[in-house]
């Protein structure tokens, strides 16, 4: 306790600048000016984090270099998003690569997530969820994924093999959508999904600035 009480006082300004969401990454990234750091020392406090906070370490990184680590993790959520009155279900799941670029008195860390969003069991392209790891939930993000997610529940399927057009569809579609989004049921379970994600963000970063500060 009082390491960490100690760690807050002298690095506390340091800690207050969050990681900053890339998109181009999919992912997060921060840099640390670790001064009176060599690279071999950064270097072994990653490892013994590693070694800290995953049950198989071996199995956890991937690659091991002189100024390159890379570890897999994911993540504890994988929530049911929401049950609609058509029963259809949506989940989320993230996973992470922390690649960990090491050199005398600095370290770069990127976190590259990979997520995929699924509707009633059918599953949507992977890392196109970019709003849900920003913070970005709106009405119109919400009613593009209820409206994909529509189109894709298997009960309607029938209305697809009549209607070529889909414009049959489309009508129930909007007229389903609309009545989700004004229950506002779905987008409140999004951004507690948001959020949930981004805090479990901040905890992995906080707990490798502990260890990386730990010692300076």
């Amino acid at each position: 306790m009082k390491i960490k009480l100690l760690i807050l006082l002298f690095f506390g300004p340091l800690l207050l600048f969050s990681q900053e969401p890339v998109e181009k990454i999919y992912g997060f990234t921060k840099s640390y000016n670790l001064e009176n750091l060599s690279q071999d020392e950064i270097h072994s406090l990653i490892i013994e984090w590693v070694g800290q906070n995953f049950n198989s370490p071996s199995d956890a990184i991937k690659y091991d270099g002189e100024n390159k680590i890379i570890v897999e993790r994911s993540f504890k959520m994988s929530p049911k998003i929401i049950q609609t009155a058509q029963n259809t279900t949506s989940n989320y799941k993230v996973s992470s690569s922390l690649n960990f670029f090491i050199s005398d008195n600095n370290l770069l860390l990127e976190m590259h997530l990979d997520d995929i969003y699924s509707f009633d069991g059918k599953k949507g392209n992977p890392k196109t969820s970019w709003e849900i790891i920003n913070g970005q939930i709106s009405d119109s993000y919400v009613r593009i994924l209820l409206t994909k997610g529509f189109m894709n529940v298997k009960q309607f399927g029938r209305f697809l093999a009549m209607e070529k057009k889909g414009d049959a569809m489309a009508r129930k579609a909007v007229k389903y959508v609309n009545k989700e989004i004004k229950k506002g049921v779905y987008i409140k379970r999004l951004k507690k999904v948001s959020n949930e994600l981004n805090m479990e963000i901040k905890e992995v970063f906080g707990s490798i600035e502990e260890e990386i500060y730990r010692i300076k």
